[in-house]
């Protein structure tokens, strides 16, 4: 089996991975540029107020803080909003390229179905074989009973009994009967095995009833 290397699927991850962790830590300056522009807002106004009343200058270093914090605060959102569209531009162009890739994969996993299939289909056949050849063999018993037992039972006086009763096979039971287990597979045998991933409790109590 061929190894899957996914070097686009490593590349298009490793994207994702430094694209999420430059919007957090964007997220994070603006979170503190945003303190840093309320705090300097408010020490603008409050500086304004007091040369008001004082009648001086406001400081235009405050001015010249809070306008430098606002530039870089707008700047860290217009790079955080670059970033999504800079994702989306490398996805669409890594689409044709992840398409190929997984069309690979599952080829390439193919192989080890293949080989479940043909021990399934083995199984399958040798099932049904057995079932056919169970069949001829219970008809054969139910002549063979017939030609020695039905005149007999008769002149002696036995309650006949039906062959066709007994060493039976209910091949159209859905599920284990207690007392009444068939080697034939049930759709519940065929539920717990593909969505429970077991076998029934009845297969295992009675896996070896018909050991000799």
């Amino acid at each position: 089996m061929k190894l899957f290397k996914g070097d686009i699927i490593k590349k298009v991850n490793k994207l994702m991975d430094n694209a999420e962790k430059r919007k957090e830590k964007l997220q994070g300056r603006i979170e503190t540029l945003q303190g840093e522009v309320n705090h300097l807002y408010q020490a603008k106004q409050d500086d304004f107020s007091k040369a008001v009343l004082e009648g001086g200058e406001p400081s235009k270093k405050l001015a010249n803080d809070l306008v430098k914090a606002q530039d870089e605060l707008r700047e860290a959102h217009e790079q955080l909003s670059l970033i999504d569209g800079a994702v989306k531009h490398e996805l669409e162009k890594a689409k044709a390229d992840v398409d190929k890739e997984r069309r690979q994969f599952v080829a390439d996993k193919g192989e080890d179905f293949k080989e479940l299939f043909e021990r399934m289909n083995k199984s399958k056949i040798e099932y049904l074989e057995t079932v056919i050849e169970y069949k001829k063999k219970h008809g054969e018993f139910d002549r063979e009973y017939w030609r020695m037992f039905r005149d007999i039972e008769q002149r002696v006086g036995l309650r006949g009994i039906d062959p066709r009763e007994h060493h039976k096979v209910m091949f159209t039971q859905r599920h284990q009967v207690d007392g009444r287990y068939t080697p034939a597979i049930t759709p519940e045998e065929h539920r717990d095995a593909f969505m429970e991933g077991k076998l029934s409790f009845e297969i295992e109590k009675n896996k070896d009833i018909f050991k000799k």
